[in-house]
């Protein structure tokens, strides 16, 4: 039996250590909160963020980081985009040569533009570092409904390796040496959702919809691209894949969270009343600033971050994307 960490015992966390579980490994889980960690330990369960899931009795719960690393060398990195540097300055002590470090949020450093993976190299720079991404909403997955994902490593051995440990019959990773691609595609397809949630609110059409989804998708492959990713990984699970679900499914906070925006006719009382973590609100930031770096054009993201942090109205919104000059497709 193999061991499995997951530092981040959060909604997704604790799916992820459900389906390492079933995977037939042991695995101990860290969260700050000690009510989390004792609920997890005493009643197996864990009633603050997946509170209808049992437990498997082999998954555990702890508060120390250390013993955290000293338990297993593959570490599920589940805290959101946001927290990801902060957190990973704590690890620095407590990692291994051996260690690998998957990580799990979706989503680009809002003050950098960074992909995480660039933020762990800053920080930890002989770190091994995989990436998991792709379709799949948290309780879904613990509820054993069918998902797959892409696990991405430096080597076929290291993503294979972290696929081995994680894949079930109801868990189907697919595996790739294109960290990038995974990247780009689980964080701007949270401002494309955004962006289809506020047509839906808005009421603008399925057909409108469809046009920025495809869209969307052309930009996640741009941001790519100019990264040196892979298109063929951008067409697979963890791009493609995850924009579909996300983009269209009112169980994605960014989709719901576009919604009331479109609802309402702008952002402003949307942002102000918003208590969940919605990755694609500091996303769309962190995204524009790294294409302008770049010199990479998304029109979408770019108007998604005017609507969130600029207040410009939706009908504006609309209008600026409907008056670009046109282009063949493809372009």
């Amino acid at each position: 039996m193999k061991k499995i960490a997951v530092l981040g015992m959060g909604i997704f966390g604790t799916s992820l250590a459900i389906t390492a579980s079933r995977a037939g490994n042991t695995v101990l889980g860290w969260a700050r909160n000690v009510e989390v960690v004792n609920d997890i330990n005493q009643r197996h369960v864990n009633y603050k963020y997946l509170p209808s899931i049992p437990l498997p009795e082999n998954i555990r719960a702890t508060s120390d980081m250390s013993e955290l690393f000293s338990f297993a060398d593959i570490v599920l990195l589940c805290v959101s985009a946001q927290a990801t540097r902060e957190v990973v300055k704590q690890i620095k002590p407590f990692v291994k040569p051996s260690t690998i470090l998957v990580l799990c949020a979706k989503g680009i450093e809002a003050d950098s533009g960074k992909l995480l993976s660039e933020v762990v190299n800053e920080e930890i720079p002989s770190l091994q570092v995989a990436v998991l991404s792709g379709p799949g909403f948290a309780v879904e997955i613990a509820q054993c409904k069918m998902a797959s994902v892409t696990i991405a490593g430096a080597d076929d051995k290291l993503a294979q390796r972290v696929r081995d440990a994680l894949a079930t019959p109801y868990f189907r990773p697919y595996t790739t040496t294109d960290i990038i691609s995974p990247q780009v595609g689980g964080s701007v397809k949270n401002v494309i959702a955004i962006a289809s949630g506020v047509i839906e609110g808005a009421g603008l059409g399925d057909s409108a919809r469809a046009a920025l989804i495809t869209r969307g998708l052309h930009e996640m492959g741009v941001l790519s691209k100019a990264l040196n990713g892979l298109p063929e990984t951008m067409m697979g699970m963890s791009g493609l894949g995850d924009l579909v679900l996300t983009a269209n499914c009112t169980q994605s906070r960014n989709f719901s969270f576009g919604y009331q925006i479109g609802i309402l006719g702008d952002a402003k009382k949307a942002m102000a009343e918003n208590t969940r973590t919605v990755e694609g609100i500091a996303t769309a930031r962190a995204v524009v600033k790294r294409a302008q770096s770049l010199g990479v054009e998304m029109p979408i993201s770019e108007i998604v971050n005017q609507v969130l942090f600029a207040e410009m109205p939706i009908n504006e919104a609309m209008q600026k994307l409907l008056h670009r000059p046109y282009k063949p497709e493809g372009f």
